[in-house]
């Protein structure tokens, strides 16, 4: 479900205007976390630099988690092992449940008036896997993908190059001394995207652990600038 307080999170985000064609970031946040744990420091950032975009950011549901000994907590599909490797295991009937939930997200958006080519999906961690996978599966051209500190589930079974989203500019972000989710897991969705054709920035961030910092968050509004521009509505 997307939690009930995104819409005042966008009345702050937003300087209200007319003039500009409408953009949407549609963001997910990682395992045991909530939106909250985003919403603040997506605003900081970016509200003076992208007025013109509205931020959503959906919440996971509630499961049990394998590699936390089964315990309940927001998560977008189950994990067998931290640290995350290029090999982990894929769960598939949770990392579908979570897309349709991540469709229904972008579909939202598109019916509120937002073209899907004004649509960047992006997320942190698991909500970074969402994202790359979100984004390959969805059957309209978006604007963007921004994984950040994130891994490529199901990456030997996408058709990356037939996808509606093979040629859409991907940004992958991650710290060189993350033990959480291992900087390899980038460089193996990089790979990918590259063999595909797929237009894609990397940036590595030098001894940032599982986690942002100031120059990635300057990196992602430079990306999003550049796939969202400010265009005045027709």
């Amino acid at each position: 479900h997307m939690a009930c307080w995104v819409s005042t999170l966008i009345v702050a985000a937003i300087v209200p205007t007319t003039t500009m064609t409408p953009a949407r970031v549609i963001f997910m946040h990682g395992l045991g976390d909530t939106p909250h744990g985003w919403a603040d420091i997506l605003r900081s950032s970016f509200r003076e630099q992208l007025p013109h975009v509205t931020w959503t950011l959906p919440e996971a549901p509630r499961a049990p988690v394998t590699c936390n000994g089964g315990h309940v907590m927001t998560s977008w599909m189950d994990l067998h092992d931290i640290p995350v490797t290029p090999t982990a295991y894929d769960d598939e009937p949770s990392l579908e449940a979570s897309v349709g939930k991540v469709h229904a997200a972008i579909d939202e958006a598109v019916e509120s008036g937002v073209p899907a080519e004004r649509i960047v999906v992006g997320g942190f961690s698991q909500g970074g896997a969402m994202a790359w996978l979100s984004t390959l599966r969805y059957p309209k051209k978006l604007a963007g993908c921004i994984m950040l500190s994130g891994w490529p589930p199901l990456a030997s079974k996408l058709d990356v190059a037939g996808s509606a989203n093979g040629k859409t500019r991907f940004f992958l972000g991650h710290g060189t001394s993350d033990t959480t989710v291992l900087p390899q897991c980038t460089e193996k969705a990089n790979s990918a995207l590259e063999n595909a054709g797929t237009p894609v920035s990397v940036k590595l961030y030098p001894g940032m652990a599982h986690g942002s910092c100031p120059e990635e968050l300057r990196d992602v509004g430079d990306f999003l600038e550049q796939v969202l521009p400010q265009m005045p509505a027709e």
